[in-house]
């Protein structure tokens, strides 16, 4: 039987087919946003099983595990520079938030980055303190495009060796200086009636190598702008971000 309302009855298919493709657009933005807060999780965690599912046995000197006192994996002299490139996400959450990889308030908004760094002194019991100095471009969906500088000094060890993998910690302790807070700095700006624009700086981190490849490690460094509660800027903290990247030692 023909409709005697053609015209309606079209109206109303079309009326149904928009809200459908409606629908789909707003399930794809939510999946797409839900994907960018957890991409640095899923990283993180593929990364770590793939190095340890990697880790073969240690070589026939060395015990399978035990604490490094030197570069486990040095052929002769030591390599005392380094290049890192990295990127990140921020969180919303204080240090102690973000700190937990797989639980941090994340973001849409980016660090991309990269630092140079040199050891200058190995101090005994597996430690070297050395510098670093780096630059970064912070940006996304609530925040304008600034720019970023940070200097400090790095206390490194040479870590945990288990076969042929090393994981080894390191903190750095500066300063940082930016062209313009984030849209979380801001915030903390106006709560607090501070200046997020030169703050302390914390990187604390957690590298992964193998002996396969000894000069190359997998970071994870977490991206730190301290208030130190008030010393800098009048605000307890700026932002903090849970970053993921290449060092190259030389």
């Amino acid at each position: 039987m023909v409709s005697s309302h053609p015209h309606q009855y079209f109206g109303d298919k079309t009326i149904r087919t928009l809200f459908f493709l409606t629908a789909i657009a707003n399930h794809g933005k939510r999946l797409i946003r839900s994907l960018s807060m957890r991409g640095l999780q899923v990283a993180l965690a593929a990364v770590i099983l793939g190095i340890s599912v990697s880790s073969g046995l240690a070589d026939d000197n060395s015990p399978f595990i035990y604490f490094a006192t030197q570069d486990p994996f040095a052929d002769g002299l030591p390599t005392k520079n380094d290049v890192y490139v990295f990127g990140g996400v921020f969180t919303r959450g204080a240090f102690g938030d973000a700190i937990n990889v797989f639980d941090a308030d994340y973001t849409d908004n980016y660090i991309v980055g990269a630092a140079y760094g040199r050891d200058f002194v190995d101090i005994g019991a597996g430690f070297v303190l050395g510098g670093v100095a780096g630059a970064a471009i912070r940006f996304g969906e609530d925040d304008d495009t600034t720019g970023e500088l940070w200097a400090g000094a790095r206390l490194r060890h040479h870590g945990l060796v288990v076969g042929d993998l090393a994981i080894a910690p390191a903190l750095t302790a500066g300063f940082s200086d930016v062209t313009g807070p984030t849209e979380i700095e801001r915030e903390r700006e106006i709560v607090h009636d501070g200046d997020a624009s030169f703050l302390g700086f914390v990187g604390a981190e957690l590298s992964f190598r193998v002996r396969q490849a000894p000069n190359v490690e997998l970071v994870y460094q977490l991206h730190h702008r301290s208030g130190a509660d008030g010393t800098f800027g009048d605000i307890t903290e700026g932002s903090n971000a849970n970053t993921l990247g290449i060092r190259y030692r030389f």
